[in-house]
């Protein structure tokens, strides 16, 4: 590849140097051939500083802008595949509401204000989960049913910059592991505790993380905005 490029680096400087041959064969003016080379010298710093920076600074956040809306489809996607379903399932048994449940009802009127709001009540929150009302086969199921997902989703070199979705992967998948090492059927206590904890580690990455999920929704696709907040898990009017 470096040949290639001193080949054709080397070949862009004779072509230069035969075409300002050829201009002082034909006008026979050494003064404003200087002229023109000189000014041509000048440039370069100019065209450097506008190709190198600037332009590539805009090619750079135009990438950045991609690479944002393809982690914000794959999060969606998972939300939309089953992460509400396992969202609902850990609202469901929850030992204590959720404070402040009106600031969880969300509208197309919303803004950043109100989003920071939700935040701030769900980071708040004690995420509190009674094991003994958890079908734990029905969570098992619902896990290796998408199991496949998980596993490309935590594969996907696009999600490594988002790492609070990647958490949301990483405890999902390893609930899913802890469920499928026990009978769960015959639990000791020790087992289910840990498998509370699990729980509640998952719950509190989901919930959090589905603020940004609704927050992108209705800036970029209303239409499953209006889904999202007809099926909230956090809406008490809707069980």
């Amino acid at each position: 590849m470096k040949k290639d490029h001193i080949k054709l680096g080397a070949g862009l400087i004779g072509l230069s140097i035969a075409l300002h041959y050829v201009h002082f064969l034909v006008f026979r003016d050494v003064h404003h051939l200087m002229i023109f080379l000189l000014a041509d010298v000048a440039f370069i710093p100019l065209e450097v500083f506008f190709v190198s920076l600037i332009l590539e600074r805009i090619i750079e956040k135009q990438e950045a802008e991609k690479t944002i809306k393809k982690m914000n489809m794959l999060v969606g996607l998972f939300y939309q595949q089953f992460g509400n379903k396992l969202l609902t399932l850990f609202v469901g048994v929850d030992q204590e509401h959720v404070t402040g449940e009106d600031a969880l009802l969300m509208n197309f009127s919303w803004e950043k204000e109100e989003y920071k709001r939700l935040r701030k009540i769900i980071s708040n929150h004690h995420h509190q989960i009674d094991i003994g009302k958890v079908n734990l086969n029905s969570l098992l199921a619902l896990l290796k049913e998408n199991q496949m997902m998980i596993t490309m989703l935590i594969s996907n070199p696009t999600l490594n910059e988002k790492e609070n979705f990647s958490e949301v992967l990483m405890s999902t998948f390893h609930l899913m592991e802890e469920l499928e090492s026990r009978d769960l059927n015959h639990l000791a206590q020790d087992d289910l505790d840990h498998l509370e904890v699990d729980c509640i580690r998952v719950y509190k990455n989901l919930s959090i993380e589905w603020v940004d999920y609704l927050e992108h929704l209705q800036k970029s696709y209303p239409y499953l905005f209006y889904t999202a907040i007809k099926t909230n898990p956090y809406d008490s009017r809707l069980v």
